[in-house]
């Protein structure tokens, strides 16, 4: 049998066949309708160099999802985004309206409802300040034994962010380190922690050596 004769042959049994499984498929698909709320944090983006978001209120939108309930059983909170570009923002508060049609979802997943129906922004002028960093040292070294120096090498990082946000900091500390019962000089590598609407710490990490000498040693 020839190559055309064989494709064409029984060619309404084959597709019946194809209508048959796009049937299943929506079938499948659409069938188990059902809704569910998810928390989507807002994206920023295009935001004007000078400028950095100091606030947003509030930190979450709730969104009403309606879908398949296989399909959003399998959706996680990354698959949900909410961008908003702000490249025409100016210093102050303002109000973004968020409207269903700016919630991007995967494919077979709709918006039903997003609540509130807006964020408010507060953006502030970006900043940059070189700050100590002190090591947060916890716990008592070995009994006889005292902390003798502290160092942390740099002892400076360069903080970004909001200029009023800088201006409340004098200092940074770094994650805590365990001296308990220590009865030598320790050294580690322990990340600065990260102040509340800083952008960015550099380095995000210094080096801390914890100097510990007996009481009587000179």
């Amino acid at each position: 049998m020839k190559i055309r004769e064989r494709l064409f042959a029984n060619i309404w049994l084959k597709g019946a066949a194809l209508l048959l499984s796009v049937f299943l498929w929506f079938f499948v698909l659409f069938r188990g309708q059902v809704e569910v709320t998810m928390d989507v944090e807002p994206q920023f983006s295009k935001i004007p160099a000078e400028l950095t978001v100091a606030e947003k209120k509030p930190e979450t939108v709730t969104v009403l999802l309606k879908g398949n309930e296989f399909v959003l059983k399998r959706l996680r909170p990354s698959d949900i985004k909410l961008p908003i570009e702000l490249k025409e923002a100016e210093t102050g508060r303002s109000f973004v309206h968020v409207d269903r049609k700016d919630i991007k979802t995967p494919p077979h997943v709709s918006v039903v409802s997003v609540s509130p129906d807006g964020v408010w922004v507060y953006l502030e002028r970006r900043a940059s300040a070189m700050l100590p960093v002190k090591p947060d040292v916890k716990g008592r070294p070995a009994r006889g034994f005292i902390v003798y120096k502290i160092q942390a090498a740099p002892d400076k990082a360069e903080v970004q962010g909001p200029k009023d946000t800088l201006d409340k900091l004098d200092s940074l500390r770094t994650d805590p380190i365990d001296i308990n019962g220590v009865n030598g000089t320790l050294e580690k590598d322990s990340a600065i922690k990260v102040p509340e609407d800083i952008e960015r710490i550099t380095p995000g990490e210094v080096r801390v050596k914890i100097e510990i000498r007996r009481k009587n040693k000179k």
